[in-house]
């Protein structure tokens, strides 16, 4: 897995399904074989395949606090085009640090993820008055997951987190 670390110069961007999205992250260590975003690479500089690099934006909190600011209030997905709670999510905590902002200045969001790291962030979560959280489950055959999503989350792991969200008000 290639990691590289780089500033961004925005962070917020339109999006066709939400108002924004946010991807703290460009590329997946998930992996997908499916993965309709492969298209970034052109963007991106890579020669690794899709699921073999990750652009870790750095400097996504900061911007985010400053274009909320400028910006007229929308739903932002996150993410449009990685999973904010793919592995490096552990270490960098971008997707924590960009929630802690959209919590504290009023802005609705929904996530989407294969991870049960999501429930780290719970609290924050429930402190919003219009979050969404989505899980991507998309067999219920644990070898044919790790066929065409060698890099994510057990589909146990998911279900699981899954079933606790409810019990937190989301």
């Amino acid at each position: 897995m290639k990691i590289r670390e780089i500033k961004a110069k925005s962070v917020l961007s339109k999006s066709q399904v939400y108002d924004y999205a946010l991807n703290p992250y460009v590329g997946c260590e998930h992996g997908c074989v499916y993965c309709y975003a492969k298209f970034m690479k052109r963007f991106t500089g890579h020669s690794e395949r899709w699921g073999e690099f990750v652009d870790v934006k750095i400097n996504a909190p900061e911007l985010l606090a400053h274009e909320v600011k400028k910006k007229q209030v929308g739903r932002v997905w996150i993410s449009g085009v990685c999973d904010p709670y793919q592995p490096l999510e552990k270490r960098y905590m971008l997707t924590k640090r960009c929630l802690d902002i959209l919590v504290e200045n009023g802005w609705p969001f929904t996530l989407q993820t294969k991870s049960s790291l999501v429930l780290r962030d719970i609290g924050t979560v429930k402190r919003s008055k219009h979050a969404e959280v989505g899980f991507t489950i998309t067999t219920a055959d644990e070898k044919m997951r790790r066929i065409f999503e060698p890099g994510a989350p057990p589909l146990k792991k998911r279900i699981e987190a899954l079933a606790k969200l409810p019990c937190n008000n989301i």
